[in-house]
């Protein structure tokens, strides 16, 4: 295995054939705007909505 000069001055191990470790995937959105009910705020469990769980005004998306 060779190393590789990490920032900070840590090193990193690489296998010899240079493919690095696959990154876990997850992770929440960059944007929950799609989210947001535009009528009162109140964030939607799914980005495609019908009505404001909250206070019941139809989405723009639907």
């Amino acid at each position: 295995m060779t190393g590789t000069a990490e920032p900070g001055g840590g090193r990193r191990e690489e296998p010899e054939d240079g493919r690095l470790p696959a990154e876990p995937e997850g992770g929440d959105p960059a944007c929950w705007l799609d989210r947001v009910c535009p009528a009162c705020g109140a964030l939607q469990d799914t980005a495609r909505y019908d009505h404001c769980a909250r206070c019941g005004a139809v989405a723009e998306n639907s």
